[in-house]
């Protein structure tokens, strides 16, 4: 029997004083989803996860979903760098396949993790001027057929 889950919250990630990641999903009430951390030298840890989510298969996916958007571990002396139209590809193998980081004019637009075929697709809207951050970023799991949606939340002005 298929199920069909909808999760809605926030997802923050932080960088630490001692040189840590954290990526933290809650609620709006504040009740935590789930709390990775990658220590200085990119090892990956589960702090906390509420069981329904306790599955290894899931954990695996989203370390490397979070782990592709905050490009940790990447093996930089494997990149290769190639022109396509308007697009720039940055090519970097992985311990599993490849991940492949598309800029269009200087920003990132979509990040592609491929084995034998196309596996995730983490697509980047256009930035907003004067702002660092995307507002929306999408990855799409081909295989597994699920997506996350993130939406940017911008600060209220008073």
């Amino acid at each position: 029997m298929f199920r069909k889950f909808h999760l809605s919250g926030l997802l923050f990630f932080k960088d630490m004083h001692d040189g840590s990641t954290r990526v933290v999903f809650q609620n709006e009430m504040g009740f935590t989803f789930f709390d990775f951390e990658w220590d200085q030298k990119d090892r990956f840890k589960v702090n906390q996860i509420i069981p329904q989510l306790n599955k290894q298969a899931l954990i695996e996916t989203l370390e490397k979903d979070m782990s592709l958007l905050l490009m940790k571990n990447l093996n930089t002396a494997s990149e290769t760098v190639w022109k396509q139209d308007n697009e720039v590809f940055h090519r970097f193998n992985l311990e599993k396949g490849i991940a492949y980081y598309i800029t269009r004019q200087d920003q990132l637009v979509r990040i592609e993790n491929a084995g034998k075929s196309k596996v995730t697709t983490i697509t980047l809207s256009e930035r907003e001027q004067h702002s660092e951050l995307p507002s929306t970023i999408v990855f799409d799991h081909h295989k597994a057929n699920f997506t996350i949606r993130l939406n940017k939340i911008d600060d209220a002005e008073d």
